[in-house]
């Protein structure tokens, strides 16, 4: 661990990406808020998320042809130069007209995209293999302070000074961001890379999953929850509002909820790894653990148990995505890492586009609760065949050798 923080090249990447984070934290409760307020239904949240997951599909598959070819720091550094300009953007043309405010979101999601399969990429090439765990738990332990800070700095900015001033803040974190990455230095690898095809990039992808099992439960985990997770975005706003009535800073109360709950999840992934069960058997177990705390949420009768699902939320979605990172980085070849990340962030935008089409219809029909109940039966029912049938492959594959 030691070691670790002591490399300059980690250093300046954990600080950018912490600063953009709280930016952006800012950013997505101001834009919730913004869109929330101006349309005046759910309708227009769930808008909102189908324009951001519209652009995902070709961005995905896109980034990574561009990670696995250009330099990543490079790719990096123009991402936040060009994401500063889009949130100035922002920050001029709020409240003033709606079909603007989507569109800055619609190209700032997809350059996004860009960045982040970036960052994970120059991780993968800054740090040793064998310090890949402890460098994902402290991002996430950075993830958690960006979130333990950014929703009160956020209610409170936004209760004395209103929404703009929150863009303009995070348009001054990407420029810092940009700053910060630069002063990186790192040797890249010469990588082969085909000419881009969105097809080849699917098949490539499909190749890889094929070869690990651990690999086919992170894409059914990440197929329901990114379901979930926009249900849960959707009706976040109006839950606090109008099941729980408690008002638009209830908003702030579940971040800091799914905060404290995100706390704990590096130390108990660390405790984790001393255990000798398949990676495949921890990561089905603690998705399990999550969809459960969906569904819990999906109930909450009061403002103290939704708090208690969110902190359940926040601490195994933690875990999840720590334990999905350092497979990925750990057991994915260099030159194909972006072949993979993409194939697995195309299918959860594809079903987070499920998500965000059914979800105002059947929160309408059948309620919140009942429509997370839904999800959650069919992700667990899915998650125990598959893990079932991977092990019964697994001891014929043993038998026959």
């Amino acid at each position: 661990m030691k070691k670790l923080l002591r490399s300059k090249n980690f250093r300046l990447l954990s600080e950018a990406t912490t600063i953009s984070s709280i930016g952006d934290s800012l950013y997505s409760l101001a834009i919730t808020l913004s869109i929330y307020h101006i349309t005046g239904s759910i309708f227009g949240i769930a808008l909102m998320w189908l324009i951001r997951a519209i652009i995902r599909i070709p961005c995905q598959a896109i980034a990574g042809y561009i990670v696995d070819k250009y330099n990543r720091k490079n790719v990096s550094i123009l991402v936040y130069l060009i994401s500063a300009v889009l949130m100035l953007a922002f920050f001029f043309m709020e409240g003033k007209t709606i079909i603007a405010a989507y569109v800055v979101i619609f190209l700032l999601q997809g350059i996004s995209d860009v960045d982040n399969m970036a960052q994970y990429g120059i991780m993968q090439i800054v740090v040793n293999r064998e310090e890949l765990e402890q460098a994902n738990s402290i991002f996430s332990v950075l993830g958690t302070i960006v979130m333990l800070i950014g929703p009160g700095v956020g209610g409170f900015i936004y209760l004395k000074a209103g929404r703009e001033i929150l863009y303009l803040i995070d348009a001054i974190t990407f420029i810092i961001a940009a700053i910060i990455i630069a002063q990186i230095n790192y040797q890249e690898v010469e990588r082969k890379v085909r000419e881009f095809t969105l097809f080849s990039y699917a098949k490539k992808g499909i190749c890889e999953i094929k070869k690990m099992p651990v690999i086919k439960s992170i894409i059914i985990t990440t197929s329901f929850c990114g379901i979930l997770g926009r249900v849960f975005e959707i009706n976040k706003v109006f839950v606090v509002n109008d099941k729980l009535s408690v008002g638009d800073i209830g908003l702030v109360y579940l971040s800091y909820a799914m905060t404290i709950g995100s706390i704990l999840a590096p130390l108990v992934v660390k405790l984790v790894k001393k255990n000798n069960a398949s990676d495949s058997l921890k990561y089905t177990v603690f998705s399990m653990a999550l969809i459960v705390s969906f569904a819990i949420w999906g109930f909450a009768p009061n403002i103290f148990v939704s708090l208690l699902a969110c902190a359940m939320i926040g601490f195994f979605e933690t875990i999840t995505a720590i334990m999905k990172n350092v497979i990925f980085q750990k057991d994915v070849d260099r030159a194909v890492f972006g072949f993979v990340m993409a194939f697995n962030r195309i299918i959860m935008v594809l079903s987070a586009i499920i998500g965000i089409v059914l979800t105002p219809a059947l929160t309408e029909k059948i309620g919140v609760g009942m429509t997370l109940a839904i999800v959650c039966f069919l992700a667990l029912i899915s998650l125990v065949v598959f893990f079932l049938k991977s092990n019964q492959e697994g001891i014929v594959g043993n038998s026959q050798l």
